[in-house]
């Protein structure tokens, strides 16, 4: 007996059955959705020491700006990297707030623990002309690190420091921090990179320091 084909309406309505039965299967299979935040550590927590680099350098304040965060280290989702070239985000393990927001406030408070100017340092402020200087980042690597049986945290950022009243760069430096994770959960990941990227911020820092208090004696003896 040959088999009568269905009509347009019948074959709309089986395939958007199937699609709604797939779809519940699917998801009652997904894992929850799992949230996570960098937070500035404790210093007893970091490996490298705050160092105070003795007197604050500039007469003013300090405004940071929201890092940028090109490529998937902007998205929401975790990034992880296998080796040196094969990079993936997890698909429901995802960042509370913006990467470029949650390093701002760590740099926030970095620099208010070890000051580089009289003035305060303040991240994403209303006016950044009412400050003298611009901290601007940029996130190079933020990702936990499959080598085998080993996991790493690591990052990497970039800093320009400008002048705010005409964007005129006075230093720009790069940090890269990297540590093995030993019992690699994701909440100590998460721990991991919020040191390192502290760590980081503080090197950043010295040296900005130091480049530009070299540059203001060489300038003082001509």
């Amino acid at each position: 007996m040959s088999r009568v084909p269905r009509s347009w309406p019948e074959r709309i309505a089986c395939v958007a059955a199937f699609a709604i039965a797939a779809s519940s299967c699917f998801r009652g299979n997904l894992p929850p959705l799992e949230l996570y935040r960098l937070s500035l550590p404790d210093t007893s927590l970091l490996q490298t020491p705050v160092a105070m680099p003795g007197a604050p350098l500039f007469a003013g304040s300090i405004a940071i700006a929201p890092y940028e965060a090109p490529g998937v280290y902007g998205n929401r989702n975790v990034v992880y990297r296998i080796g040196d070239t094969q990079y993936g985000t997890y698909p429901s393990r995802e960042w509370a707030l913006p990467v470029s927001n949650m390093l701002g406030m760590i740099t926030e408070g970095v620099l208010r623990r070890a000051p580089l100017s009289t003035g305060e340092a303040l991240y994403d402020p209303p006016s950044y002309h009412s400050h003298e200087l611009v901290w601007r980042g940029v996130v190079r690597e933020l990702e936990e690190v499959d080598r085998g049986r080993n996991v790493f945290a690591s990052v990497r950022l970039e800093v320009r420091l400008v002048r705010a009243i005409d964007d005129s760069l006075l230093w720009t430096g790069i940090a890269r921090r990297e540590r093995s994770v030993p019992h690699p959960t994701m909440p100590e990941i998460v721990s991991t990179l919020s040191s390192l990227a502290a760590e980081a911020v503080q090197s950043l820092a010295d040296q900005a320091h130091a480049a530009l208090t070299r540059s203001a004696a060489s300038a003082a003896r001509r």
